[in-house]
């Protein structure tokens, strides 16, 4: 029959009993008897589990169940060396041939002589003939190990080291409740009540998680992933910055972390205010937040335009801030009262052109191209320095031809070139200006557009926008320098000389001239050439 380690230590506790060298006997006193070997058989005392004998090193802890310290074994109450225990009551491991015949010797006579009743490999003479001996639990005439009878003729239990058929393990003086293999040959669990050493945190026995010992048998606490009492939340890591602290709350605005999250982009703790770097709702404050900052800001009104009370940079408009502003009636503001503006406003000759000036010519005449009070008083007039062929993209192009040339004058204005073909003419596209034309050194050309259109002019029309004059005497259709592409009649109607095909062809046909050194009606017909011909333009400045 298979002996349980369990019920031997129940019924040595029952019967007070003790292992001595002999075997098992009754302790009736309920003091420790001690027994001395003969001189062949080392003897053996019964000591305190807890303290050992110090006059022989056993450890103090020997007899705990736990394998402490330089112990090799320990199986508590079962520590004796004989009766079935591989654990002796010193905590060392029974070997052959010490004179103690545990679990997993058929016997052991202590001495080196191989052909007694008891061989050297400490198995009975007589074990495995399939009769059992006196000193033989059982014998059943085979070598297998692990069946009900094992090669040295005992019978299995709990603790052998032979895991049996109803054992889901068995480590011999290894077993213990703290250990892979418990007493009961079971194997240990989280859950089973006993704390396995090294494996296990604690072990309660039961499936309640928040009580101090997880189902996972770790102790618990902040982090474990488990949210006990006192923790807001616990995700199980040391993370700062998602929905929970490493501290195991929920996090705030405030806290001193920023946990993008929630969408924070700082966190100052108390240092978080609406005026403050970081605001009380833990942004950074930037300028165009509505908030002002203090010693950073002056202002913040929380919109984009730059001229008003408070300007994109979160500062009192004032004049000298490069900004014009015209709640404060500011003309300019160039951030220096050096030149021309001057506490932010301008005088009409200055020569600046402020919002509301015609023009600034910058002296105090009036019969040039601005009058003393800033108001237009002439357009200018020039014919172009470049010279083109006749295609050029229509009448639209030549406008563009005419603007880029005067890009180089101040206050350039817009310029249409003088310019007609099957679908635009002068008479129809030209501003009729009350004002006169003036070449840009000032000579007056005509009086207004009536003028203009009566067939003769005041002044040639022979300065370029350069400043150059055109000179010479030639003035007939062969000198190409003085040509002029027009097609048109001196009253802006569109002349019936050939076009280059609304001046988009260069290679066909022929288009009608002008010359810029006549002030009759030759200055706009008269001539005519081939498209390839290269001739100037003349440009009018419009309103």
């Amino acid at each position: 029959m298979r002996l349980n380690l369990f019920v031997v230590a129940a019924a040595l506790s029952l019967t007070r009993c003790t292992f001595d060298a002999t075997g098992l006997s009754a302790e009736s006193s309920g003091v420790p008897s001690t027994t001395t070997g003969d001189e062949t058989g080392p003897g053996t005392t019964t000591l305190d589990p807890t303290t050992g004998d110090p006059t022989t090193g056993t450890p103090a802890n020997c007899g705990n169940s736990q394998i402490n310290g330089s112990e090799e074994c320990d199986n508590g109450e079962l520590n004796n060396g004989k009766n079935g225990s591989t654990c002796k009551a010193d905590c060392t491991l029974n070997s052959c041939g010490d004179g103690y015949p545990a679990s997993n010797e058929g016997c052991d006579d202590g001495n080196s002589v191989d052909d007694d009743e008891c061989s050297n490999a400490c198995k009975s003479a007589g074990c495995g003939n399939g009769i059992p001996g006196a000193d033989e639990e059982c014998d059943d005439g085979n070598t297998v190990d692990d069946d009900a009878c094992s090669n040295l003729c005992k019978e299995p239990f709990c603790g052998d080291g032979n895991k049996g058929a109803d054992e889901a393990c068995d480590d011999g003086a290894l077993n213990g409740d703290d250990q892979a293999c418990k007493l009961d040959c079971k194997l240990a669990t989280c859950g089973d009540g006993k704390v396995q050493i090294n494996m296990e945190g604690c072990d309660d026995g039961n499936t309640v998680d928040d009580d101090g010992c997880a189902n996972d048998c770790k102790l618990t606490s902040c982090g474990d992933g488990v949210t006990q009492d006192g923790e807001q939340c616990d995700d199980g890591d040391q993370d700062d910055t998602n929905e929970c602290t490493k501290l195991c709350k929920t996090p705030i605005c405030g806290d001193s972390i920023v946990t993008p999250t929630m969408m924070e982009e700082c966190d100052l703790g108390g240092m978080n205010n609406d005026n403050a770097a970081c605001t009380a709702t833990c942004k950074t404050a930037t300028c165009g937040d509505e908030l002002v900052q203090t010693d950073v800001d002056e202002c913040d009104d929380g919109n984009d335009v730059n001229d008003d009370a408070c300007t994109n940079l979160c500062k009192n408009a004032k004049c000298g801030d490069m900004i014009v502003q015209p709640i404060k009636m500011e003309q300019c503001d160039d951030g220096n009262d050096n030149d021309d503006c001057v506490m932010c406003k301008h005088t009409c000759g200055d020569g600046v052109t402020n919002f509301d000036d015609e023009c600034d010519d910058g002296n105090a005449k009036d019969d040039d191209f601005c009058d003393t009070k800033c108001m237009k008083a002439a357009y200018r007039v020039f014919v172009t320095q470049g010279k083109f062929d006749g295609d050029w993209g229509g009448t639209s192009g030549a406008d563009v031809l005419c603007n880029t040339a005067a890009m180089m004058l101040p206050n350039a204005g817009k310029y249409k070139a003088w310019l007609s073909d099957d679908n635009n003419q002068p008479k129809d596209d030209f501003d009729k200006s009350s004002l006169p034309y003036r070449r840009l050194d000032n000579m007056k050309v005509a009086n207004n557009w009536a003028d203009l259109s009566d067939g003769s002019l005041s002044a040639p029309i022979s300065q370029t926008e350069t400043g150059m004059v055109l000179g010479g005497a030639d003035n007939s259709c062969n000198n190409n320098d003085r040509l002029v592409w027009t097609n048109t009649k001196p009253d802006g109607a569109k002349d019936s000389e050939p076009h280059c095909d609304d001046w988009n062809k260069s290679d066909q046909t022929n288009g009608g001239l002008g010359n810029a050194l006549q002030v009759n009606a030759g200055w706009t017909e008269g001539c005519e050439k081939a498209c390839n011909t290269t001739a100037r333009l003349y440009c009018f400045e419009q309103p």
